[in-house]
């Protein structure tokens, strides 16, 4: 019976700390973390004996971008109506 009791406080536990860290692990402070860098690196050492391979993302392709053309109509965009005085 002491046995249950020691087992369910551990899993209780355990399941604590695993929601503690799943709150965490969704905050700007983990992205930017020491800790986080060293376990991906060691996932991309360790993966691969296990035939998990990290695949870089493909770079996007290089665009060349040019301002638009100058209208060459000067015209006014807006009509004003002629005054009285006119």
């Amino acid at each position: 019976m002491i046995g249950v009791v020691v087992l369910s406080v551990i899993i209780v536990v355990m399941l604590a700390v695993f929601f503690r860290f799943y709150l965490y692990s969704r905050t700007p402070a983990w992205g930017q973390s020491d800790t986080r860098k060293a376990m991906l690196n060691m996932m991309i050492v360790v993966g691969p004996i296990f035939g998990m391979h990290y695949k870089k993302e493909p770079p996007e392709p290089t665009s060349i971008s040019a301002p638009a053309q100058d209208d060459e109509d000067d015209t006014r965009a807006v009509t004003l109506p002629p005054s009285e005085s006119e």
